[in-house]
C-alpha cells in the first residue's frame, strides 16, 4: 500500500517538444523553489528543453500536486506526485492518532484505551483514502487538463505501473 498516491502517464503532442515547451515557458513563473504566488501564469517552475517540474498557480492548493514531465520529440511522460511539504504536514497529521494512543496507553486504563483501536485506525483509513486520494484526484486532473491545454497533449495514457513511497 501506498501511503502518498500518485500518476503516471504516457502522452504524445499535437506539436513539437520544442514548440510545445516554449508554450510552457511563456504560461509559467520560472522560479526555483515550488511555492504558490500571486501570478497570472498558469504553472509556477522549472522549465528546460526536454522537461518540467511545475505546480499550479492556483492559490491554496494547486502546489499539493507537483507535475514533473519529460519530452521527447513527440512523446512525453508525467508524473504527479504530492508536494515534499504537504507529504510531511499529511504524515504528522497520519501520526497523531498513534502519538495520541500511545500516550494514553500509559496514561489511563487499559481496558478503554483498547477500545480506542478500532475508531484510530477508521480516521486513518478514512483521511488517508477519503480526503487526502480525493484532494491528490481533483487538483491533478485540473493541473492536468491545464497542462494539456497549454501544450497540446491529444493522447494521454495512465501507466499502471505505479511505483510506492
Amino acid at each position: 500500500m501506498k501511503i502518498f498516491p500518485t500518476n503516471n502517464y504516457a502522452f504524445e503532442l499535437s506539436k513539437d517538444s520544442s514548440k510545445a515547451m516554449a508554450e510552457l515557458e511563456q504560461n509559467t513563473l520560472i522560479t526555483d523553489s515550488l511555492v504558490s504566488e500571486w501570478t497570472k501564469k498558469a504553472f509556477i517552475g522549472k522549465v528546460n528543453e526536454n522537461g518540467f517540474r511545475i505546480i499550479s498557480s492556483k492559490p491554496g492548493r494547486g502546489a499539493f500536486c507537483v507535475l514533473n514531465g519529460k519530452l521527447e520529440s513527440k512523446n512525453g511522460t508525467i508524473e504527479i506526485t504530492i508536494h515534499k511539504a504537504f507529504r510531511v504536514m499529511l504524515s504528522i497529521i497520519f501520526l497523531f492518532p498513534f502519538i495520541g494512543f500511545s500516550i494514553a496507553l500509559f496514561t489511563k486504563e487499559k481496558e478503554i484505551i483498547i477500545s480506542l483501536i478500532i475508531p484510530t485506525l477508521m480516521f486513518l483509513v478514512v483521511f488517508r483514502f477519503i480526503f487526502t486520494e480525493l484532494a491528490f484526484r481533483i487538483i491533478s486532473k485540473n493541473g492536468l487538463k491545464k497542462l494539456s491545454k497549454i501544450i497540446g497533449i491529444t493522447n494521454l495514457k495512465k501507466n499502471e505501473a505505479q511505483h510506492s513511497i
